[in-house]
């Protein structure tokens, strides 16, 4: 359920804003879509954000579910278990081929982000998300992770399908066994 997924995100990135909330509802509803338009120059960027990666939090997952069979696949760890960057490539235009996401369940995450926030229950307050959707376009809209987030937190993942990760990782550890 998003609800959780939020509540999650918030537990483990407390200086998340209002913007890093929206962005992970749009993509947890539309993927990675919004990212992909050629996929040699997708991947010649993900090499190029990997060149450059630096430290990140000392305990990042390797995956982190966003729902909708969605995770963000973290770049830092997946170079720590030297998984290759055509792979990870592989993976992201895969999830945006299949990912068709919908206008009216996003704008229903908003809702809840709402709920949320209205509850206590997010690391910003009402009036700071209110403020922010007052200046969001009136259709979802991709937006970037905010300043604070990316000083606190230093992103650096794909979104990709969590079952393709998974299928991914067990046949790695299958051909180590050979």
């Amino acid at each position: 359920m998003l609800e959780d997924i939020l509540l999650r995100h918030f537990s483990l990135y407390p200086r998340m804003e209002a913007q890093d909330a929206v962005k992970l509802i749009y993509q947890q509803e539309f993927g990675p879509e919004h990212m992909i338009r050629d996929s040699a120059k997708s991947l010649a960027i993900l090499k190029q954000e990997m060149a450059a990666l630096g430290e990140g939090p000392a305990d990042e997952a390797l995956y982190e579910s966003i729902g909708n069979g969605l995770c963000r696949l973290n770049l830092r760890p997946c170079e720590k278990r030297g998984i290759p960057a055509e792979d990870i490539n592989r993976l992201f235009l895969d999830a945006a081929k299949t990912v068709q996401g919908d206008e009216k369940r996003f704008w229903q995450g908003i809702r809840a982000l709402q709920r949320l926030a209205e509850e206590d229950e997010t690391p910003f307050d009402p009036v700071t998300l209110d403020l922010f959707l007052a200046r969001y376009p009136r259709r979802a809209t991709a937006v970037h992770h905010s300043e604070g987030y990316r000083q606190a937190y230093r992103p650096a993942y794909r979104i990709v399908a969590q079952k393709k990760v998974k299928d991914y990782l067990a046949a790695r550890r299958n051909e180590g066994k050979k």
